[in-house]
């Protein structure tokens, strides 16, 4: 996200500022729900990692990655710090609930506050890169609209990303859970690459047009926003 507008360097640093600030929080915001909802789901099945490392009430910051945390806030696309866990330990099918919780929280939280935009309180427009310089320019009702429309699609965009199936995005542990034992060895050690094609894919999509993240994330993000929003 803040990537889209380092223009305002020269021309308004402290619009910039605001926006680095802002998309650092509701980043912020977005990936300890996805950590902590999987660090929920991970106890309610018997795992006890996630009380025993402080994921369940802990200091947030335990859900962060810093690689994840860093590219979530410039661009929009990131993780946190994975649940510990797999398929073998947990089965295969509270390991899906498990890595499924994340985005199904990303969701839910943005459906949850996207009611007063709904319920017609507050104003919606659909998010895209170049619209976010124009985020706190208005009166404190316009200011409030545009914080809870950040928080709203780093929601929508955390749960949409984590689709992928690369480590540590819950795509990975649902497709490491479902294939059959032979694939699976092959899907794992591939993985070990998975964090840095994450990282090249990212950028690949600032780099070369059209973008590809871009062109087909975000439109799934808008979809659910418009379902989330009535917009």
């Amino acid at each position: 996200m803040i990537i889209s507008s380092t223009s305002l360097i020269s021309d308004a640093f402290d619009t910039l500022l605001r926006l680095w600030v802002l998309c650092a929080l509701a980043s912020a915001f977005a990936v300890v729900v996805n950590g902590w909802c999987q660090a929920v789901a991970a106890t309610l099945f018997g795992d006890p990692a996630p009380r025993a490392q402080g994921r369940l009430f802990g200091n947030p910051v335990r859900h962060f990655d810093p690689v994840g945390s860093i590219l979530s806030t410039m661009t929009g696309f990131g993780w946190g710090r994975a649940v510990p866990g797999n398929a073998t330990r947990q089965g295969r099918w509270p390991s899906v609930a498990i890595a499924a919780a994340g985005p199904v929280g990303n969701i839910t939280v943005a459906f949850l506050l996207a009611a007063p935009i709904k319920a017609g309180w507050l104003s919606w427009s659909n998010p895209s890169p170049d619209s976010l310089v124009l985020v706190m320019t208005g009166g404190l009702q316009s200011g409030i609209s545009d914080v809870v429309g950040l928080l709203v699609v780093y929601n929508l965009l955390m749960a949409v990303f984590h689709i992928l199936p690369f480590s540590p995005l819950t795509g990975y542990r649902v497709l490491a859970a479902l294939l059959p034992a032979s694939a699976a060895e092959t899907h794992q050690k591939f993985q070990r690459f998975a964090p840095l094609l994450l990282v090249v894919l990212v950028s690949a999509s600032y780099v070369l047009p059209p973008g590809l993240l871009w062109s087909t994330i975000l439109p799934a993000a808008q979809w659910l926003g418009g379902l989330a929003t009535g917009y």
